[in-house]
């Protein structure tokens, strides 16, 4: 598949309706989208391809050809300390303060506090490469957050605050990169 039919790739992925009131159900695009990346986890795909589509330009240049997808129990201290973003983690630790503060608190909000963790996986990046984003921007190392940054937010500030209180494992989908 030369560049070309990637970016038609990419651009086929999109939900139809995507940005609009009448998106396709889930289960429709399901089939659609597990036909071209039948390597993905249907959580993977719901969770980051169809509900964040308009964004996925982000990662495309890793080439979700050659991702695969492996789900894992990490430990709390591991999340914390391995888990990073761009630009010093202001991704991940600018609206972490809204968990306790927020007087109407959101579902996830809610469900962080409940649970002591969330409520499907964040999915992360094994940078082994110390690959750079699109934009030339280091990406965090050892793991970079590809999904899942206002529950990382949630995590991080629970963590800081009362991290006796957060699970002692959490699951994680890590991404690695076929050669």
């Amino acid at each position: 598949m030369n560049d070309d039919e990637y970016n038609e790739l990419i651009v086929t992925l999109a939900p139809v309706g995507n940005d609009t009131l009448y998106k396709e159900p889930f289960a429709k695009y399901r089939h659609r989208a597990k036909q071209l990346l039948p390597h993905f986890p249907d959580c993977v795909l719901e969770h980051w391809i169809y509900r964040h589509y308009s964004d996925i330009d982000d990662y495309s240049f890793l080439d979700f050809r050659k991702m695969r997808f492996e789900k894992e129990f990490w430990d709390k201290d591991k999340i914390y300390s391995d888990v990073n973003s761009y630009r010093d983690n202001e991704l991940l630790d600018g609206l972490g303060y809204q968990l306790y503060e927020r007087y109407d608190p959101s579902w996830l909000q809610k469900h962080m506090l409940e649970h002591s963790t969330w409520p499907v996986p964040i999915i992360v990046f094994k940078n082994q490469d110390r690959k750079r984003g699109r934009d030339g921007e280091a990406m965090g190392t050892p793991f970079h957050l590809i999904e899942g940054h206002l529950r990382m937010n949630y995590f991080r500030e629970i963590y800081r605050r009362e991290k006796e209180r957060l699970l002692d494992s959490h699951p994680v989908w890590k991404v690695t990169l076929t050669t």
